[in-house]
């Protein structure tokens, strides 16, 4: 199981210069299974208020790109709601020497419930998933 960090689904739905080869790599994996949580929906819509905000895309691009994203994810990802333990080991996580924001807490706290690896393109939260023992699934 992998666990889908917002950091990929941002850069494959708003095309960042590298989606092609997420793509490609994530469809490599086709057998096992693809996770979000509940918190992925919510960090996209972000992503998408923050470009807009920034004029690097329209209101229109914003409202199809997460209207796109959503619709992929109710067909081909598995979408796991929070549960309230998770936000308890997610404070926990943040007390680590890993010094973690909330919300990569709050993922991680999901993807040890899982037992998954997480996909991330932020370097510094897989290295905070290493020091904790977790699993990276890796990009490359």
């Amino acid at each position: 199981m992998i666990y889908l960090d917002t950091s990929v689904l941002g850069a494959i739905f708003f095309r960042e210069p590298n989606a092609g080869h997420l793509v490609a790599r994530l469809e490599s994996q086709r057998k096992t299974k693809l996770m979000i949580s509940a918190w992925t929906l919510t960090e996209m819509a972000r992503i998408g208020g923050i470009k807009q905000r920034m004029g690097v895309i329209d209101a229109e691009t914003r409202r199809q790109t997460i209207a796109a994203f959503q619709r992929f994810a109710s067909m081909h990802l598995g979408t796991v709601e929070i549960d309230p333990a998770d936000f308890r080991t997610a404070a926990v996580l943040i007390e680590s020497p890993a010094a973690l924001r909330a919300g990569d807490a709050l993922h991680l706290a999901i993807v040890r419930r899982l037992g998954a690896r997480i996909a991330s393109l932020d370097q510094r939260l897989c290295t905070a998933t290493q020091q904790l023992g977790l699993a990276c699934f890796d990009l490359s």
